[in-house]
């Protein structure tokens, strides 16, 4: 009778136990840039609508705090000020040092968002004037003056009479049988009577073919790279001596620096966007969903918006150390993004506008 009355007492403490963890409420912050989080009165966005779908999976009730940046919201995890935090919320080392992170539910890279800044004439035909290009020409000179020489010394020597007693006049026409052969011109004043001189001729018809067409290449190359992009930034190599605005990601900074820009850390991208608006930055680099969303609201036809990989990372849910809560959230996100439903939930919330 003893030992029943315990039993039962065990088993009734055990599911008031159960009840109350049940009935907790979990302490959810929650920031970022649109499309993520919409920062209004009640809510919304493509975080917040993971976690409801998250929480009622896990019959989990919970109260939304809403916290400045990223930043600020980790520093709540990190002082048990909530038991977990929302957001775009990249991982990295230096912030898995302070927090817990959840298996990622997005994987995501930086871009580059810029003014279209248009070329003078000057700065469309400087790249003929520049050493690479004055050295090419140089170079392929020098190449037909080799040619003219031994091909005067296969012919010239031994035809006076057609390609000139002088060795000027004799190396000139061979020059000249050179051009026209390396373009295909083909007049016919010219041409070789000997072995050796269709030898050597012969020999330059396939090597000018190879020369001509990576020569026309490159100029093409360098006048489509340059009409194009212009002076507008496009890539991390394009912010030298250029100021930057930027998230607060180490990684990021470390690698503008690099080429020598300066950067400007801001806590969203709506404020690096206004920075940008308003030419106290000369690009904002940021995550490519929230700066394609910003983007796609305002003028187009004035900036550039270039996606390259740069920096591929991932966002997850933040916890505080040896939390519970966490191996229930990762399995959770795992059904999810097997089953699509994150997939949908982001595409629905870009698509929105």
């Amino acid at each position: 009778m003893r030992f029943s009355f315990v039993l039962l007492f065990l088993t009734f403490s055990v599911s008031l136990f159960s009840q109350n963890s049940n009935d907790s409420i979990v302490r959810v912050g929650y920031g970022g840039s649109e499309p993520f989080v919409y920062s209004d009165d009640s809510p919304t966005g493509i975080i917040v609508d993971l976690w409801r779908e998250l929480a009622f999976n896990e019959n989990l009730k919970y109260k939304l705090y809403p916290y400045k940046n990223i930043d600020s919201g980790l520093n709540a995890v990190k002082n048990n000020a909530v038991d977990v935090f929302i957001g775009p919320t990249t991982i990295n080392a230096e912030r898995a040092e302070q927090v817990t992170f959840s298996q990622p539910y997005f994987d995501t890279e930086m871009a580059i968002l810029a003014p279209v800044l248009d070329l003078t004439l000057w700065e469309r035909i400087q790249p003929f004037f520049s050493k690479t290009f004055l050295f090419a020409v140089l170079g392929l000179l020098f190449v037909l003056t080799i040619v003219g020489v031994l091909f005067w010394f296969a012919e010239g020597k031994y035809m006076a009479e057609e390609y000139g007693k002088s060795i000027v006049k004799g190396i000139g026409n061979g020059i000249w049988l050179a051009i026209v052969t390396m373009t295909t011109v083909g007049y016919g004043d010219y041409a070789p009577k000997t072995v050796l001189g269709r030898f050597i001729i012969g020999s330059w018809m396939i090597i000018s073919l190879i020369m001509a067409t990576s020569f026309v290449a490159g100029i093409a190359t360098t006048l489509s790279i340059t009409s194009k992009e212009g002076k507008t930034i496009s890539s991390l190599t394009h912010l030298e001596n250029k100021k930057v605005a930027v998230p607060s990601n180490p990684k990021l900074i470390d690698n503008i620096h690099i080429v020598g820009g300066e950067t400007i850390v801001v806590n969203n991208v709506q404020e690096g966007y206004d920075k940008l608006m308003d030419g106290n930055v000369d690009a904002l680099v940021y995550d490519v969903v929230p700066l394609e969303h910003i983007f796609d609201k305002g003028d187009k036809e004035e900036f550039l918006l270039s996606k390259k990989e740069i920096l591929p990372q991932h966002y997850g849910l933040a916890f505080p150390e040896a939390n519970v809560l966490k191996k229930q959230i990762d399995i959770e996100i795992l059904r999810l993004k097997e089953s699509g439903e994150i997939k949908k939930i982001i595409k629905e919330w870009i698509n929105k506008d």
